[in-house]
């Protein structure tokens, strides 16, 4: 016959055993968890003919874009539109285009080239509006880290 201390005993030898098995299944869980996890740094990088610039601390990108038209006379193209560009084109016949990104305190010199018509700086001004969204693009995705310009 099977005595009441005998079951009590196998009771608590159970009682350990789902203990002993919910802290075992605890652990894998959480471990699958942790494991999941993802974790992205920050160190963000543009590379452009040959330079490399860190983007992991920066506050603010801005563009700018610049026109020399005389030996001391220079403009903010910046809000130009064809208009103005082909104004000064047809009094000073060329400008010399500035165009530059500024990460902070560090500038990285886009394109700087002398423009004789408002085509060419029109193409300037395309390539450099799209670098400027691939930038934007880099600095929004958590998961790439590295941009190359061409």
């Amino acid at each position: 016959m099977i005595n009441a201390a005998n079951i009590l005993q196998v009771r608590r030898q159970l009682g350990r055993a789902l203990v002993f098995a919910t802290f075992v299944l605890s652990v894998l869980m959480l471990a699958g968890c942790v494991a999941s996890a993802k974790v992205y740094n920050n160190d963000k990088t543009v590379v452009y003919n040959g330079a490399t610039y860190n983007l992991g601390n920066v506050k603010q990108i801005k563009s700018k874009i610049s026109g020399k038209l005389s030996d001391t006379k220079t403009v903010d193209l910046m809000g130009a539109d064809k208009k103005q560009i082909e104004a000064y084109l047809k009094e000073y016949k060329t400008i010399y285009v500035r165009m530059a990104f500024d990460f902070d305190d560090q500038e990285m010199l886009y394109r700087a080239s002398s423009v004789s018509k408002y085509s060419e700086y029109s193409k300037m001004k395309s390539s450099f509006d799209s670098a400027g969204k691939q930038i934007n693009s880099l600095m929004a995705d958590k998961k790439k880290l590295q941009l190359k310009l061409k």
